[in-house]
């Protein structure tokens, strides 16, 4: 095992909360439920305004939508719609409401099952978490304001937040995660990591790097932890401003590692 530790001085950093309670936005609430057949294959795309959104895969050609509905008043709620619209193997939810009411007056939370094979076009939300497990096929997963978690996923995903973590747990494929004010953790099983955080810590492990993918990390104020525990040519990169690198590689590993780090001590055991 191959060591690298780079020491820093932390400065002090926020990390915003999402914000998935809205207070006197809910004083009306409706619960809301769909079903319709889907074909495995597929594609979905999911557009929210305030409100956490879960995916999970499953072994039924169904997509099962439920979830709540929320807004400032009765009259209003009445005007937010959830349109799920489904054809053949391809599917599309929006929160929608009349264009005058205030951003943080209305939104709705979603428990969205769908057929394990299906890519996310481009899921995205604001003011709320996301998460995706047990997915196979990739796609683009977004929020403003909350933390993105994937678990059991395997295809290459785009994960972007602001204000909120990113996370990844025994995954298959190419992550590429950025985020502002949130740190960046995860395991993947096969594939590669680009991670890049600003306000946040990265810490990453990658049990099989697919052969010479170059792996990246890069951070502003937070400390980088990379681990691979094999190694197949892969070019590695980690900089960071204002923190640490530790770094672990194979023993007898010949591999190109690129470290930078701005007001930083270095240290090296190999």
């Amino acid at each position: 095992m191959k060591i690298m530790w780079l020491g820093a001085v932390l400065l002090g950093a926020y990390v915003l909360s999402s914000c998935d309670d809205f207070g006197d936005f809910e004083r009306a609430k409706e619960d809301f439920h769909y079903s319709y057949p889907l074909q495995s294959g597929g594609r979905l795309d999911l557009n929210n305004t305030n409100g956490s959104v879960e995916i999970t895969g499953w072994d039924r050609n169904t997509i099962d939508v439920s979830g709540t509905k929320f807004a400032s008043s009765e009259d209003r709620l009445r005007d937010v719609h959830i349109k799920v619209d489904v054809s053949g193997n391809t599917a599309s939810i929006v929160t929608e409401s009349p264009g005058n009411f205030l951003h943080g007056s209305y939104g709705a939370r979603y428990t969205i099952r769908v057929p394990r094979e299906i890519t996310l076009g481009r899921v995205q939300t604001t003011n709320g978490s996301v998460s995706a497990e047990d997915l196979q096929g990739g796609g683009h997963v977004e929020s403003t304001n909350g933390r993105i978690s994937m678990a059991r996923d395997s295809g290459d995903y785009r994960i972007q937040t602001t204000n909120g973590s990113v996370q990844f747990e025994e995954c298959t494929g190419i992550e590429r995660a950025e985020t502002t004010n949130g740190s960046i953790n995860g395991r993947v099983r096969e594939g590669a990591v680009d991670a890049r955080s600003t306000n946040g810590s990265i810490d990453v492990t990658i049990e099989k790097p697919r052969d010479n993918q170059a792996i990246r990390t890069s951070t502003v104020n937070g400390h980088i932890m990379l681990a691979l525990t094999e190694f197949h040519a892969n070019p590695v990169n980690a900089e960071t401003t204002h923190g640490g690198v530790t770094l672990r590689l194979p023993a007898n590993t010949d591999a190109r590692v690129s470290v930078e780090s701005t007001l930083s001590s270095i240290t090296s055991e190999i």
